[in-house]
């Protein structure tokens, strides 16, 4: 009879051990391994995962069902008691131990956290500690379907999953951790190849028209290493002016780290731009550079310094004043020479007045000022931005034809204020390029009228309210005298008897919008169009003209 019962236990370990090395894919040989357990054990699942001293939380790494094979990564935080109850269930000598742990409440917890992939409800668990040496590896437990209760037989038997299954965790927690680390390399490569594809030649439009006095104050850095502080508004494109400077720098060659301030919690800033020592705080499993010392010999470009909290203001200037850091944790201060680049969109002068940003740090980096016109200020540059922006999107959506543009779209970008600058007109057009099916480019209807520019912006003085509507008089052309006593209406705020007799109004717009279209020569747009003449935005003329259907009259030379 034992020796009955022995061919079937060594028949069961052969089989589980045919499982796990049947398919070089770990997931696939996982769900072969439990469909075959699912014979020989009531279960629904089996989980494996790892119980961390340092986080005081089970950290749930894989979940097996009989079609799936998933990551899990999800921390499961435990009790005082449950912690005493796994530190003292890990430390026992026998490394294949088995016991259930229905009578924690590890288990409800642990059911109701993976809940999302398997379907709640109360189960024992078979749990066995896997080992490699003496080092715990992780646990194997398996998730019973309901409150069943386990034989000998099937306790037994999981003394024989325990080294198969040790060795197959291990090597999926190495995979893992290879795969993860590719990822890391390959983001990095492409941060890399980018970078040095902006390096290779200046990409800035406008160096010969709006930005052409600030690239000259750019150039007198070649060759130096002086601190550089970027000032602009949003979207300005202070990052590729920090390019333009790294790529005349005699730094050219050394590491350039680029750290966005604002895109960092405020408590992981610290341990990011300094780094930390292994076991500074939880979760610090080994040492990590920061970005300091990754850009030691080279530069380190700050991007939105003014997000900058003040405790980490501190200790920049510390760096900044003696060229060295001390890492989160550490006793030991480090030597680095780092080439500061700081970029920012808010008004530092301000910030020093409130108090949200330390004087002496800002004199630290205001060495050499760049001041980056906004687009409103440099709209010589937009037909220039216009046509790059749309071979870029082109080329980024694989659109073979690039939809062409009227020459009155340019007047209308002109007129636009532009709150974003660039990265507003860039992500614009890129809507526009998508939107184009009849091949035409018509950004004009996708600008917001909240922004737009024109002459009614401006209603803070009375003095002001009486020049507009003078003006207004003066550009309503006679036998409109509906339309233009409407529009004198709205702008302050009262009703205005108008004269008789009336017409409709829609007939009136309309003959209002052909009027003005003829006395414009058919431009709808820019300074001398219809849309200018009677006091309108472009987008919201070019709709009352498709509402009314009013097409555009051919422009008369």
């Amino acid at each position: 009879m034992n020796d009955i019962a022995s061919q079937d236990d060594f028949e069961f370990f052969q089989n589980v051990v045919r499982c796990l090395t049947g398919s070089l894919d770990l997931s696939k040989s996982m769900v072969e391994v439990f469909n075959y357990l699912k014979d020989h054990y009531p279960i629904n699942a089996i989980s494996l995962h790892q119980y961390s001293k340092q986080l005081k939380a089970l950290k749930l790494l894989f979940l097996v069902t009989r079609s799936n094979f998933q990551y899990v990564e999800t921390i499961l935080p435990l009790s005082e008691s449950d912690i005493e109850y796994l530190d003292e269930h890990e430390s026992r000598e026998n490394s294949v131990d088995v016991s259930s742990e229905s009578g924690t409440d590890i288990a409800n917890r642990h059911r109701k956290a993976i809940s999302h992939l398997l379907p709640y409800r109360p189960s024992n668990y078979l749990v066995a500690i896997m080992k490699s040496g003496k080092e715990v590896v992780g646990h194997l437990c398996l998730i019973g379907s309901g409150q069943v209760v386990y034989n000998e037989v099937q306790i037994k038997r999981m003394h024989y999953l325990i080294n198969p299954f040790t060795l197959a965790m291990s090597n999926m927690l190495q995979f893992k951790r290879t795969m993860e680390f590719q990822q890391r390399l390959f983001d990095e490569k492409n941060s890399l190849e980018r970078t040095l594809h902006q390096l290779q030649g200046s990409p800035i439009i406008g160096i010969r028209g709006g930005m052409r006095k600030t690239m000259e104050v750019v150039r007198q850095l070649q060759g130096k290493e002086t601190p550089a502080l970027i000032l602009g508004e949003t979207g300005t494109g202070k990052e590729l002016i920090a390019d333009e400077i790294q790529r005349i720098s005699p730094r050219k060659d050394k590491p350039f780290i680029k750290v966005n301030c604002g895109a960092i919690p405020d408590n992981l800033i610290d341990s990011e731009l300094f780094g930390y020592e292994k076991g500074a705080f939880t979760g610090a499993v080994q040492s990590h550079s920061g970005r300091f010392e990754q850009a030691d010999g080279g530069t380190l470009f700050l991007d939105e310094i003014g997000e900058l909290p003040l405790q980490a203001q501190v200790r920049f200037l510390r760096v900044l004043q003696n060229g060295v850091i001390e890492r989160i944790g550490g006793k030991q201060s480090k030597s680095i020479n780092v080439r500061v680049i700081a970029a920012t969109n808010r008004d530092l002068g301000q910030m020093i007045k409130k108090g949200t940003f330390r004087e002496d740090l800002y004199y630290r980096l205001y060495v050499f000022p760049i001041y980056l016109p906004p687009l409103r200020d440099r709209v010589q540059d937009i037909p220039f931005f216009l046509r790059h922006f749309v071979n870029q999107s082109c080329a980024r959506l694989n659109i073979k034809e690039p939809p062409v543009f009227h020459s009155d779209l340019i007047d209308h970008l002109k007129e636009y204020t532009w709150p974003g600058n660039v990265r507003e007109l860039e992500n614009l057009v890129e809507r526009a390029v998508i939107l184009s099916s009849d091949g035409l480019l018509h950004i004009e209807d996708l600008i917001p009228t909240s922004h737009a520019a024109n002459e009614n912006s401006n209603m803070e003085s009375p003095q002001a309210l009486e020049e507009l509507i003078d003006e207004r008089i003066k550009r309503i052309l006679t036998g409109n005298e509906q339309y233009a006593f409407r529009e004198l209406s709205k702008d302050i705020g009262e009703s205005i008897e108008t004269p008789n007799p009336l017409k409709p109004l829609d007939e009136t717009i309309q003959e209002a919008i052909e009027a003005a279209l003829m006395q414009c020569r058919g431009k709808v747009s820019g300074s001398n169009g219809a849309a200018r003449l009677l006091g309108l935005n472009p987008s919201t003329l070019r709709n009352k003209m498709r509402k009314s259907g009013i097409y555009p009259i051919k422009r008369v030379p």
